[in-house]
């Protein structure tokens, strides 16, 4: 018999999907730092620090749309009582000990840059988790939340650098690095809620603004990552992911219930912009 935790990370936190993430991230970062052999330490505190904060946003999801999830979602762990809303708030509290140990097992073996952006990563999160302590006037504005839990990237991003070579935020690669993460990850934010039957009670973007405007905010999110990464090389990668994006959001029109055709191409977007430098300087 499984147990519950093998049951959780099957369902909701799925190792090899999240490691794929954290180890794209790291090899990019040596890439853009230029220092593709920065040695073991280095990586593996990259690959950690993604890990816990990539596990740290699923908790803190799972605890905060818990009153959702028992309507729209009663079949996941949570609402079906695999574990208790007051475990999920001890393990928020643990993890977040566990980033401020990152930061500063990083500080120490690697940079001080590294564990300072860590550190504001994860402070960062914990407002995001407090939604900025404006919850009702943010969720009355879907678009600047969703906006303002976008920017987490950011500190994330610059740790990873900074890991590899000091002051490589200064590089002029981070910013359109930056880019790419930031507008691949709300773009797929957006892709990966297309269900036109999707309970109410969840606000999904197309539920709120429509076809028109949904398919239109996912084709401008994809497109300023494809800007951004044209001057990291990954535009060959990308492209023919966008026109093929293109196409396929006239699903949402003729044929709305083979909506996951969507989520399916924006996710190898977001997997391709995380794995396009390392993908394409290999082949180089």
């Amino acid at each position: 018999m499984k147990s519950r935790w093998s049951i959780y990370l099957t369902e909701r936190f799925p190792i090899i999907p999240n490691a794929l993430i954290a180890a794209g991230i790291t090899l990019s970062a040596t890439r853009i730092a230029g220092n593709p052999n920065p040695g073991l330490i280095p990586l593996v505190i990259s690959f950690l620090g993604g890990m816990v904060f990539l596990a740290q946003i699923r908790f803190m999801d799972e605890y905060k749309d818990f009153e959702k999830d028992k309507v729209a979602h009663p079949e996941r762990p949570l609402p079906r009582g695999l574990f208790t809303p007051a475990e999920f708030a001890r393990f928020i509290k643990l993890f977040n000990l566990a980033m401020i140990g990152v930061s500063v097992v990083a500080a120490l073996a690697v940079s001080m840059s590294s564990g300072f952006f860590f550190l504001l990563g994860a402070l960062y999160l914990h407002l995001m988790f407090k939604e900025f302590y404006l919850r009702d006037w943010l969720n009355a504005r879907p678009l600047l939340y969703a906006f303002s839990h976008q920017w987490i990237i950011i500190p994330m991003i610059a740790f990873v650098l900074e890991c590899f070579t000091p002051g490589a935020v200064k590089h002029p690669d981070f910013l359109p690095f930056a880019g790419l993460m930031l507008f691949s990850f709300f773009g797929f934010e957006v892709g990966r809620k297309l269900d036109p039957g999707a309970h109410p009670v969840l606000n999904t973007y197309l539920h709120r603004y429509g076809r028109e405007k949904t398919a239109f905010l996912l084709l401008i999110l994809l497109g300023l990552a494809l800007k951004s990464g044209e001057a990291l090389g990954v535009f060959v990668v990308l492209g023919p992911l966008y026109l093929i994006i293109l196409v396929l959001l006239s699903i949402l029109w003729w044929a709305p219930h083979r909506f996951k055709w969507i989520e399916g191409f924006v996710t190898l977007f977001l997997l391709l912009a995380i794995w396009g430098m390392p993908i394409v300087r290999g082949l180089q």
